[in-house]
């Protein structure tokens, strides 16, 4: 079935609308809404105690403000927008930023002056020099008269010890400086000159001798020591003069000292004790008091003499090569030779010595100050005394 057709306008495929001419259609578009029109009623007619109602059938005009038209703006081009409030806030940000830095490079650029100091004074321990001053205030300080008295004995203090007592501080602006005491370090000065004077007592050895030959009595003569009476004292008066170092005016310190009586003693005494009479040429091994052995020696000749006392065994070799020179000049070279103990600083050892002849030990002294004895004889004492060992010689 077909259908009639008519003066109509087709849209999609089911609604049809009537048709009309061009021109209406574009009026109608222009004036979709019909105008506001205000009553054109006289001013004297109105009623004054009653209300005027206008009813309006169509929607009013939309207001355009500034605001709106940014609030329009801003929804069309809101990409551009957010890229002009980040250069804004980065912009702000930077002037923001680099006012404060300006102003922190200007704080540490202000004249010294305005700077304050490291540290400040201490009555009596301190004292504040220009620093151009620096150099002769402390010529003045350090070459003040000072000293310490030890018991009957004095001692200078040098401008080099003064000077170990001072800290020097410079201040934070470079015009001043701060010369300040260190009472630690001018204690520990003066106990380290006062125990020069402390001397150790020397305990007095006797041994017996049974063998007919080397007579028993005193081998080592006793001697008393001193020591600080009461080292405080010192650390006291560090603590008083202290105070007085920067008047320059001189330092005068002292500390009495008592003796320390020596103890008489036997080869008891020592865990291993060797025994080297040089009148009779031979070398006694003591062991915690008992003799454990004796052997015949040849000490120094007496051009070149055994060292006479106490000592102790600080080096030991199982062969050396000595070198020396002879009483008249000459040089000596004698090589290999065995099991050597070395008991003082000098040279002088406890060896074997191969190049004698059995006659020498016990009979001659032949040597540079050496107590020599027959390989043998050497190699049982290397074996025996430990470094630390005592070794005493007399005659």
């Amino acid at each position: 079935m077909s259908r009639g057709i008519s003066h109509a306008v087709a849209i999609g495929n089911e609604f049809m609308l009537p048709k009309r001419s061009l021109l209406s259609v574009a009026k109608s578009e222009e004036t979709s809404e019909p105008p506001f029109v205000v009553p054109n009623v006289p001013i004297e007619d109105i009623p004054h105690e009653e209300s005027i109602h206008v009813t309006v059938t169509s929607s009013t005009p939309r207001l355009h403000t500034p605001f709106s038209h940014l609030l329009n703006f801003a929804h069309r081009y809101s990409l551009a927008s957010f890229a002009l409030l980040f250069l804004l806030v980065g912009s702000t940000g930077i002037i923001v930023g680099g006012r404060y830095l300006s102003s922190q490079i200007g704080l540490k650029i202000k004249p010294p002056s305005s700077n304050a100091p490291l540290t400040h004074t201490i009555a009596g321990l301190s004292l504040a020099v220009p620093g151009n001053q620096l150099q002769s205030e402390l010529q003045n300080i350090t070459s003040q008269p000072a000293s310490v008295t030890v018991g009957t004995q004095t001692a200078t203090i040098s401008p080099d010890v003064i000077k170990s007592w001072l800290t020097i501080t410079p201040s934070g602006n470079k015009v001043q400086d701060y010369l300040q005491i260190n009472t630690g370090a001018m204690d520990t000065s003066l106990l380290a000159i006062a125990n020069q004077f402390v001397v150790a007592p020397v305990s007095q050895v006797s041994v017996t001798h049974t063998d007919g030959i080397t007579p028993s009595g005193i081998i080592v003569a006793g001697r008393n020591g001193t020591a600080l009476s009461d080292p405080s004292t010192l650390s006291a008066q560090a603590q008083q003069y202290a105070k007085s170092v920067m008047d320059a005016k001189g330092l005068q310190f002292s500390t009495p000292l008592q003796i320390v009586p020596f103890q008489a003693v036997t080869p008891a005494a020592f865990p291993k004790l060797l025994e080297a009479d040089l009148s009779t040429e031979r070398l006694y091994a003591w062991q915690n008091g008992q003799l454990v052995n004796t052997f015949l020696a040849s000490a120094g000749a007496p051009a070149t003499p055994t060292p006479i006392g106490e000592f102790q065994i600080w080096n030991k070799l199982t062969t050396q090569t000595m070198k020396g020179l002879n009483p008249n000049g000459t040089p000596y070279v004698q090589p290999n030779v065995p099991w050597v103990n070395y008991f003082d600083h000098s040279g002088d050892a406890i060896h074997g010595n191969y190049w004698r002849p059995v006659s020498v030990f016990g009979s001659v002294s032949t040597s540079h100050g050496c107590v020599g004895l027959q390989v043998g004889d050497g190699e049982w004492v290397y074996n025996w005394a430990p470094v630390g060992t005592t070794v005493i010689t007399h005659t």
